[in-house]
Protein backbone atom coordinates (compact mmCIF):
# COMPACT_ATOMS: atom_id res chain seq x y z
CA UNK A 1 0.00 0.00 0.00
CA UNK A 2 1.71 3.70 -1.00
CA UNK A 3 1.69 6.36 1.52
CA UNK A 4 -0.22 9.17 0.29
CA UNK A 5 0.78 11.45 2.66
CA UNK A 6 3.61 13.66 1.32
CA UNK A 7 2.39 13.82 -2.61
CA UNK A 8 -0.91 15.16 -0.55
CA UNK A 9 0.85 17.48 1.71
CA UNK A 10 2.61 19.32 -1.31
CA UNK A 11 -0.52 19.74 -3.30
CA UNK A 12 -1.89 21.30 -0.44
CA UNK A 13 1.36 23.53 0.03
CA UNK A 14 1.14 24.61 -3.10
CA UNK A 15 -2.88 25.51 -3.10
CA UNK A 16 -2.46 27.43 0.06
CA UNK A 17 0.90 29.28 -1.82
CA UNK A 18 -1.34 30.38 -4.67
CA UNK A 19 -4.46 31.61 -2.55
CA UNK A 20 -5.21 35.25 -2.86
CA UNK A 21 -5.04 37.63 -0.25
CA UNK A 22 -7.76 37.88 1.93
CA UNK A 23 -9.12 41.53 1.84
CA UNK A 24 -10.22 42.78 4.76
CA UNK A 25 -11.61 46.25 3.80
CA UNK A 26 -12.09 47.66 0.17
CA UNK A 27 -12.67 51.47 -0.20
CA UNK A 28 -13.67 53.54 -3.13
CA UNK A 29 -10.93 56.30 -3.61
CA UNK A 30 -10.33 58.57 -5.85
CA UNK A 31 -6.05 58.65 -6.22
CA UNK A 32 -3.91 61.05 -7.96
CA UNK A 33 0.09 60.02 -7.36
CA UNK A 34 2.40 62.08 -9.60
CA UNK A 35 6.48 61.56 -9.68
CA UNK A 36 9.17 61.87 -12.39
CA UNK A 37 8.32 58.70 -13.37
CA UNK A 38 4.79 58.02 -12.56
CA UNK A 39 1.29 60.30 -13.15
CA UNK A 40 -1.84 59.08 -12.77
CA UNK A 41 -5.25 60.86 -11.08
CA UNK A 42 -8.12 58.40 -11.06
CA UNK A 43 -10.87 56.56 -9.20
CA UNK A 44 -10.39 53.28 -7.69
CA UNK A 45 -10.46 50.99 -5.08
CA UNK A 46 -7.44 50.88 -2.04
CA UNK A 47 -8.29 47.06 -0.20
CA UNK A 48 -6.75 46.47 3.39
CA UNK A 49 -5.40 43.28 3.21
CA UNK A 50 -4.68 40.92 5.78
CA UNK A 51 -0.91 41.09 7.72
CA UNK A 52 -0.68 45.22 7.47
CA UNK A 53 -0.46 45.05 3.36
CA UNK A 54 -2.19 46.99 1.10
CA UNK A 55 -3.49 47.07 -2.73
CA UNK A 56 -3.93 50.53 -4.42
CA UNK A 57 -6.28 50.33 -7.96
CA UNK A 58 -6.55 52.64 -10.43
CA UNK A 59 -8.97 52.55 -13.49
CA UNK A 60 -9.77 54.53 -16.48
CA UNK A 61 -11.88 53.45 -18.80
CA UNK A 62 -12.73 50.49 -16.90
CA UNK A 63 -9.15 49.11 -16.93
CA UNK A 64 -6.67 49.17 -14.34
CA UNK A 65 -3.88 51.48 -15.12
CA UNK A 66 -2.00 51.05 -11.68
CA UNK A 67 -1.92 48.40 -9.36
CA UNK A 68 -0.44 48.40 -6.31
CA UNK A 69 0.87 45.91 -3.52
CA UNK A 70 2.50 46.90 -0.61
CA UNK A 71 3.53 44.55 2.17
CA UNK A 72 6.98 43.70 2.91
CA UNK A 73 7.66 43.90 -1.15
CA UNK A 74 5.77 46.36 -3.43
CA UNK A 75 4.17 44.86 -6.56
CA UNK A 76 3.12 46.93 -9.29
CA UNK A 77 1.40 43.64 -11.05
CA UNK A 78 4.49 42.73 -13.03
CA UNK A 79 7.48 43.51 -10.66
CA UNK A 80 8.29 43.16 -7.34
CA UNK A 81 10.65 45.34 -5.49
CA UNK A 82 11.87 46.23 -1.69
CA UNK A 83 10.48 49.06 -0.56
CA UNK A 84 13.85 50.49 -0.78
CA UNK A 85 14.03 49.21 -4.01
CA UNK A 86 10.86 51.06 -4.82
CA UNK A 87 11.23 54.44 -3.09
CA UNK A 88 14.44 54.18 -5.22
CA UNK A 89 13.30 54.02 -8.79
CA UNK A 90 9.93 55.73 -8.33
CA UNK A 91 10.24 58.08 -5.65
CA UNK A 92 13.24 58.73 -3.48
CA UNK A 93 15.94 57.10 -1.89
CA UNK A 94 15.90 59.36 1.12
CA UNK A 95 12.34 58.70 2.45
CA UNK A 96 11.81 55.35 4.34
CA UNK A 97 10.95 52.24 3.54
CA UNK A 98 7.52 52.11 4.88
CA UNK A 99 6.79 55.46 3.28
CA UNK A 100 3.94 53.91 0.88
CA UNK A 101 2.77 51.41 3.74
CA UNK A 102 2.11 54.60 5.94
CA UNK A 103 0.37 56.74 3.90
CA UNK A 104 -2.21 53.89 2.40
CA UNK A 105 -2.81 52.98 6.31
CA UNK A 106 -3.18 56.18 7.06
CA UNK A 107 -0.71 56.66 9.90
CA UNK A 108 2.05 58.94 10.16
CA UNK A 109 5.19 58.07 8.53
CA UNK A 110 7.53 56.36 10.93
CA UNK A 111 11.39 57.06 10.24
CA UNK A 112 11.40 60.40 8.99
CA UNK A 113 14.29 62.27 10.03
CA UNK A 114 13.45 65.80 11.05
CA UNK A 115 10.32 65.21 11.62
CA UNK A 116 7.33 67.29 13.33
CA UNK A 117 3.70 66.52 14.13
CA UNK A 118 0.98 68.83 14.59
CA UNK A 119 -2.27 67.16 15.85
CA UNK A 120 -5.36 68.57 14.31
CA UNK A 121 -9.39 67.52 15.16
CA UNK A 122 -9.60 64.61 12.69
CA UNK A 123 -6.03 63.57 11.43
CA UNK A 124 -2.70 65.57 11.75
CA UNK A 125 -0.01 67.33 9.70
CA UNK A 126 3.74 65.96 9.42
CA UNK A 127 6.25 67.94 8.44
CA UNK A 128 9.83 67.30 7.61
CA UNK A 129 12.18 69.14 5.61
CA UNK A 130 16.16 67.56 4.98
CA UNK A 131 17.92 70.23 3.09
CA UNK A 132 18.76 68.79 0.11
CA UNK A 133 16.85 65.01 0.39
CA UNK A 134 13.35 66.27 0.83
CA UNK A 135 10.76 68.72 1.70
CA UNK A 136 7.65 67.23 2.97
CA UNK A 137 4.34 68.14 3.62
CA UNK A 138 1.66 65.29 4.70
CA UNK A 139 -1.42 66.04 5.89
CA UNK A 140 -4.44 63.61 7.05
CA UNK A 141 -7.58 65.23 7.02
CA UNK A 142 -10.57 62.56 8.14
CA UNK A 143 -10.96 60.66 5.13
CA UNK A 144 -8.00 61.70 3.01
CA UNK A 145 -4.12 62.29 2.80
CA UNK A 146 -2.06 64.55 0.57
CA UNK A 147 1.52 64.31 0.82
CA UNK A 148 3.95 66.54 -1.36
CA UNK A 149 7.56 66.43 -1.43
CA UNK A 150 8.59 69.87 -3.19
CA UNK A 151 12.25 69.06 -3.38
CA UNK A 152 11.42 65.63 -5.01
CA UNK A 153 8.26 66.60 -7.23
CA UNK A 154 6.29 64.08 -5.58
CA UNK A 155 2.23 64.34 -4.64
CA UNK A 156 0.11 61.38 -3.63
CA UNK A 157 -3.26 62.07 -2.69
CA UNK A 158 -6.07 59.54 -1.81
CA UNK A 159 -9.53 60.87 -0.94
CA UNK A 160 -11.55 58.20 0.52
CA UNK A 161 -14.86 58.79 -1.56
CA UNK A 162 -17.70 56.19 0.13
Amino acid sequence: MRDYRLPLLMILCLLVGCAKPLVNESRAVAATIKTPKIAVSQSGFLDTLDNDRYRLQIYAAGQATLELTVGEKICDGSLCLSPDGFNERYLSRSYPPNLLRDILGQRVIAGLRNAQIEAKENGFIQRANISGEYDIVYEKDGGSQRFRDTLNRVLIVIRHTD
